[in-house]
């Protein structure tokens, strides 16, 4: 296997998706440790997911989700009556969102998978969802492709990828830890941006992280017939020190340009 994907498995293997100290009070794998996994993406690090994402519109459809993590998102998916099937690279993810969906007593076929080879026929799902994954394969666009055949015609892509001109890849992770505190230097840009990911150090654990650009993204997606593109996730803290002094009522004005998330709504 690809080392790049090794590293890949290596890194949510170790820190499944979602999961943190935060979690610790908490028998693990329970049904209150996944509803608090849920309860801090929504409700505190990614809040700006339930305004962008409409999780009722694959509702009587059959939707894919490539890299299912521990299964929240597609979960909330079925819970808003999605017919659903997810794909992931890394066994402890296939595990964890296995015995989410147990316990939660809701149906759902997942599969351990490689997105640059969906085990599924071609045009079978009415919307594919990827949320934060295409970013960390080499095989990126080779996925896209994949993503296209399985889809149907007419079906919908709602994909999201890193943003390159974010305020957090920018302002924290380059200006700041990486010239300011040294990392790019000791790190690498590679190993720097390998942080972004919790428990990754950028030395022994060092997952591949990519950013994109709009007309990039575009561009990998050329065969959809239209694509609309949206920029979400942002917060003053992403930019250290000078980001006290924004208003926080300006996060939604700043938003569509500094967002950390690029996503595109692309419809076969």
């Amino acid at each position: 296997m690809n080392l790049d994907k090794l590293e890949t498995k290596k890194q949510w293997n170790a820190n499944p998706c979602g999961t943190g100290d935060y979690l610790s009070s908490l028998e693990y794998a329970s049904l209150e440790w996944f509803e608090e996994v849920r309860r801090s993406r929504y409700e505190v690090t990614d809040t700006w997911m339930k305004e962008t994402i409409d999780f009722s519109i694959a509702a009587n459809k059959k939707l894919l989700e490539v890299g299912h993590g521990i299964g929240s998102d597609l979960l909330t998916f079925c819970e808003h009556g999605a017919e659903v099937y997810g794909i992931d690279i890394t066994e402890k993810h296939h595990q964890l969102a296995k015995k989410n969906f147990e316990l939660h007593r809701r149906p759902c076929q997942l599969k351990l998978c490689d997105a640059a080879n969906i085990d599924f026929p071609s045009e079978y799902f009415d919307f594919v969802y990827s949320h934060g994954v295409l970013h960390h394969t080499p095989d990126t666009i080779r996925c896209i492709g994949e993503i296209y055949r399985v889809l149907k015609p007419g079906g919908t892509l709602i994909l999201s990828l890193y943003h390159t001109y974010s305020a957090f890849h920018i302002f924290a992770k380059l200006a700041y830890q990486g010239l300011l505190r040294g990392d790019l230097k000791k790190l690498g840009y590679r190993g720097l941006m390998s942080t972004v990911e919790y428990g990754a150090d950028g030395i022994t654990v060092k997952p591949l992280v990519k950013t994109y650009r709009a007309q990039q993204l575009k561009h990998m997606l050329e065969d959809f017939l239209e694509v609309n593109i949206k920029v979400a996730h942002f917060k003053r803290e992403h930019i250290p020190y000078l980001g006290m002094f924004i208003p926080r009522f300006l996060d939604k004005s700043l938003e569509p340009c500094l967002g950390w998330y690029i996503l595109a709504f692309a419809q076969k």
